[in-house]
């Protein structure tokens, strides 16, 4: 029997900057990332933008502050870099929670005061991609 299930990504995206220097300053490695113009796989079409991304695996969860906090715990102390980056290269942050819901079992979702005050003082958006499959 499938179990709901939930992924979280924080998503670095901009026109150009430079994903090995991201990842240097950050002392992380992307889970994905690309080049704006870049080909997409089995595609006739090229990227529109560059992304760094770092991603929890999806994991059976029925409290989305499970994966979310993984990845806070990775960025936390980073917050300064953040800042300067996003001004120097423009760029955007965007946290994506990805949960499928399985036997109609949904998992709590809020936002702790931590991921909100983190997520506004790097001015974070944040999407939630809810898919019900029984």
């Amino acid at each position: 029997m499938d179990k709901t299930n939930v992924k979280v990504e924080f998503i670095i995206t901009g026109e150009e900057f430079n994903v090995t220097e991201i990842s240097d300053l950050l002392k992380l490695i992307p889970s994905k990332s690309w080049d704006k113009g870049d080909d997409i796989p089995g595609k006739s079409i090229k990227r529109v933008e560059t992304i760094w991304m770092i991603e929890t695996e999806y994991e059976e969860s029925l409290d989305i502050n499970e994966q979310l906090s993984k990845i806070l715990d990775s960025i936390l102390d980073k917050k300064l870099i953040l800042k300067e980056i996003k001004t120097k290269y423009s760029l955007e942050y965007v946290f994506a929670i990805v949960i499928n819901v399985e036997n109609n079992e949904k998992p709590s979702m809020y936002f702790n005061h931590d991921f909100i005050e983190f997520a506004s003082e790097i001015k974070a958006e944040f999407y939630v991609d809810l898919y019900i499959y029984s």
